[in-house]
């Protein structure tokens, strides 16, 4: 059974006899083209006007119009995140809805630390460990060796392999100075850690 198509179009309240919709201001018979919001309680319905008349209307509307400069503030700050609740930075993240720190699990294990009892992050702390697959973990490799290491480790370790791979001391070897580079890559890699 076929359903019946409704009309879903809305009447024009003003048209003239073509069905063409006529300006809102009074006395006004040119096509309205520009729609504008009637109230801003109800930004939904308009108005609809030529752009003569939206202009007017435009110079004349002032969406704070009879606020106090309190609820102004307060419509702006709102406004600027979406009406969506914020807080102090901070204050949300460190403590859960219950009221305990949040837990830390780490990625070889599930031992767990809060994280008011990490001391600064760092190889004086516990060490300096790279993301799994990063270019850091990379680079480790390169230079075999295994976290946590310090900038003292990295450096001592940079110019064994400079001494042992560097061309001039393989004969000018192209194979070295392919090492080499690759060795240069993954010590400007680690080196630029900042957490180190």
């Amino acid at each position: 059974m076929a359903r019946k198509q409704r009309d879903i179009r809305i009447p024009q309240p003003h048209a003239d006899e073509t069905g063409v919709r006529l300006c809102d201001a009074p006395g006004c018979m040119l096509p309205s083209e520009h729609r504008a919001p009637r109230s801003r309680g109800d930004l939904n319905n308009f108005y609809w006007f030529c752009l003569a008349h939206v202009r007017d209307y435009n110079r004349q509307w002032n969406y704070y119009a009879g606020l106090s400069p309190e609820e102004i503030e307060k419509e702006i700050r709102a406004a600027t995140t979406w009406w969506r609740p914020t807080w102090p930075l901070g204050v949300q993240g460190s403590r859960n809805k219950q009221g305990h720190p949040h837990v830390y699990y780490s990625a070889f294990g599930m031992e767990h630390w809060e994280h008011e009892q990490f001391a600064p992050r760092g190889a004086d702390a516990i060490g300096w460990r790279p993301r799994r697959g990063s270019e850091e973990e990379h680079a480790l490799g390169v230079f075999d060796m295994n976290p946590p290491v310090t900038r003292d480790d990295i450096k001592a370790r940079y110019k064994v392999l400079v001494k042992r791979h560097h061309p001039d001391a393989n004969g000018g070897d192209k194979d070295a100075e392919e090492r080499l580079k690759i060795i240069n890559r993954a010590y400007s890699a680690l080196i630029a850690v900042p957490d180190l």
